[in-house]
């Protein structure tokens, strides 16, 4: 049904006695204020949608990322919170891929860190 037809009905009710006035104008709101809960909601998926696509392209970023940490560490970070914030949204398959790579190749990231702190060390003490 359409909105003007759901008032002309609302308006018969509230001729022929089934509603009192405070029913009528608390269902005419309902009617009239419908559709920007459906805006709104609308809104709150798109975001989410786009949450889990950067994410998505986080995650993605971070299989080339690792090879610097200083580049690895925020875009793996980056990659879990936006996959983590767009998990409910039309886009969950893409949002879960994301969180994945990002939390693998922030493991990776660390590993690579480290490794290059131990060598960095190594090379270090033998110069002295």
């Amino acid at each position: 049904m359409s909105k003007i037809e759901d008032l002309e009905k609302l308006q018969q009710l509230k001729e022929s006695g089934a509603l009192t006035d405070v029913e009528y104008e608390v269902e005419k709101s309902k009617i009239l204020n419908s559709n920007e809960e459906k805006k709104e909601s609308l809104n709150n998926t798109d975001k989410k949608s786009t949450k889990a696509l950067t994410g998505f392209i986080l995650g993605l970023a971070s299989l080339i990322a690792w090879l610097i940490p200083i580049i690895g560490y925020p875009v793996s970070i980056l990659g879990i919170i936006f996959s983590s914030l767009g998990l409910n949204s039309s886009r969950k398959g893409m949002a879960i891929t994301g969180l994945i790579l990002s939390i693998i190749f922030f493991i990776v990231t660390l590993i690579n860190s480290i490794a290059g702190a131990m060598i960095m060390s190594q090379n270090f003490t033998g110069i002295y």
